[in-house]
């Protein structure tokens, strides 16, 4: 997408520059429209780079940036609302994203016509904010919609981290199961999210166990490392360890005293009489 973008910006340069040396009158690059479109294609660059290279801080602004020059576009919308989540500013990313939901005050209907990804963000907003039963109702559209299965799996994830959060662990093991079967591209957040889900269920071992894995498919994600580390210490708190067997000491026996062997009967004896 960089590469088309930078493509277009010297296809239009080489064109411009062309038309200067035949002499040709043509509309100038800097035009209100043209101007603006130039200048939300850079910075829709911009914010691709920023984001690609790690760089939160500068792509929240330049998004900034391009969401107050066009406000109106929902792919715009939706990156700059992610990204001011991500920045611990919920609220903004709500009121960003409103419009589109076609969300009511009282978080119970929506536009029939809004997209998954945008009431998927929105609702992932809403549980930073701590408004579970807002992001269900946003979630069960989403889910409930078959036009929207391509945005199930995200949806279910999200559903089994409210779920978790009220405390209905066995459901929202299901709902994170089912969000892996259908998920595309890096799983390991969901994996993580089904991880600590079963060490609330006191499954400790299979929680590790998927830590584990999520850890070797990404081992940057520097939680999962920590969250192996709050398991582990959680099962040594829940679990205790096995005593050792204590052998009981030896105790002295006395030693048995062999009985002597019978002598044999004496044979009879002989009488004089047989002696004669």
């Amino acid at each position: 997408m960089i590469k088309r973008f930078a493509l277009i910006s010297s296809l239009c340069l080489s064109l411009a520059l062309s038309a200067c040396a035949a002499g040709e009158r043509h509309a100038p690059v800097d035009s209100v429209k043209g101007f603006k479109e130039v200048r939300e294609q850079r910075l829709s660059t911009a914010a691709a780079e920023a984001i690609a290279a790690g760089k939160t801080i500068e792509a929240l602004q330049t998004y900034e940036d391009l969401y107050g020059k066009s406000s109106g576009k929902e792919d715009v919308a939706l990156n700059y609302a992610q990204l001011l989540r991500k920045g611990g500013k919920a609220d903004r990313a709500v009121a960003v994203l409103a419009p589109f939901a076609g969300a009511g005050k009282d978080g119970k209907k929506f536009n029939t016509k809004a997209s998954g990804l945008i009431l998927n963000e929105y609702a992932a907003a809403q549980i930073e904010l701590g408004n579970l039963d807002i992001a269900e109702n946003a979630l069960n559209h989403v889910l409930g919609d078959q036009n929207h299965a391509p945005f199930h799996a995200d949806a279910n994830n999200l559903m089994g981290i409210i779920k978790d959060a009220q405390g209905h662990h066995k459901e929202a093991e299901e709902l994170f199961r089912k969000s892996l079967a259908a998920w595309k591209g890096d799983a390991t957040s969901v994996m993580n999210n089904l991880a600590l889900c079963l060490a609330s269920l006191g499954n400790f071992d299979d929680s590790l166990t998927m830590l584990r894995r999520a850890l070797v498919m990404n081992p940057e994600k520097k939680e999962l490392a920590r969250n192996i580390d709050y398991v582990e210490g959680l099962r040594s708190a829940v679990v205790p360890t096995a005593p050792l067997a204590v052998r009981p000491a030896a105790v002295d026996k006395p030693v048995p005293v062999k009985k002597a062997a019978p002598k044999p009967a004496p044979s009879k004896p002989i009488t004089e009489d047989e002696l004669k």
